[in-house]
């Protein structure tokens, strides 16, 4: 009887890792939450208080390392640990990725 629910417990631990390595994005896009609205019109609404972080230089939408998933992109001028700390890791359900750019300028101007 103990080898035959040892038996059973073994098979449903191999089924279940079956499944995670088998279907991986799906078992992480039910874990992280949904956007409700279009990342542009997210960005629209935190540009301000994103590029009001000390070493902001710019935002923009972009994708995550991958390049499959819209994420909302913070150009840091420096490293800065206190900066870095102030920007959200998430803004309505879309992903923040920080990039240290350097200082922005427009072309042609000194």
């Amino acid at each position: 009887m103990r080898k035959t629910v040892a038996t059973v417990w073994l098979l449903a631990l191999v089924f279940v890792l079956t499944l995670s390595v088998v279907y991986p994005q799906n078992m992480a896009q039910e874990s992280s939450p949904k956007p409700n609205r279009d990342i542009n019109a997210v960005l629209a609404a935190h540009d301000r208080e994103l590029l009001a972080i000390p070493d902001v230089v710019g935002v923009y939408v972009g994708t995550t390392e991958a390049g499959r998933t819209p994420c909302l992109r913070v150009m840091l001028a420096r490293k800065n640990p206190e900066s870095e700390e102030k920007i959200p890791r998430m803004i309505e359900g879309y992903p923040v990725v920080t990039e240290i750019t350097g200082n922005i300028r427009a072309l042609g101007k000194p």
